[in-house]
């Protein structure tokens, strides 16, 4: 897999840093439980996984983050927060998918150490 530098990942539009780290968010959030105690897929799982990858469980962490977050790391939050084309009636979805934006730009430019710290406080230990 190719990874690009940090500084190129973040010119990426927006849109495209928040849909891929919805999917490195959603694919983490599913090993976590597994890993974590050897669940398996089915109904309670989904739940848990849901609870952390809805737009309210993403927001919740994301507000629970904010000093955690470095400056380029808080400039795409805030970017993904602002970004065109999402409904501007929920601010949860919003917050979402700002996050969702700063885990992309972290897979994507190959911060795997710094995705994992961050995922880590998102995340409870099991």
């Amino acid at each position: 897999m190719n990874f690009i530098a940090a500084e190129d990942a973040a010119l990426l539009p927006i849109q495209n840093l928040a849909w891929v780290g919805d999917a490195v968010y959603e694919l983490y959030s599913r090993q976590r439980l597994v890993f974590g105690g050897g669940k398996r897929p089915g109904k309670e799982s989904h739940r848990a996984s849901a609870a952390f990858t809805s737009a309210a469980g993403q927001a919740a962490a994301a507000a629970r983050l904010d000093d955690f977050f470095r400056p380029r790391e808080a400039d795409l939050l805030r970017r993904g927060r602002n970004a065109k084309g999402l409904p501007r009636t929920s601010a949860e979805y919003c917050l979402a998918t700002g996050l969702e934006a700063v885990v992309g730009w972290l897979w994507l430019s190959g911060q795997h150490n710094r995705l994992e710290e961050l995922l880590a406080q998102i995340f409870p230990k099991e």
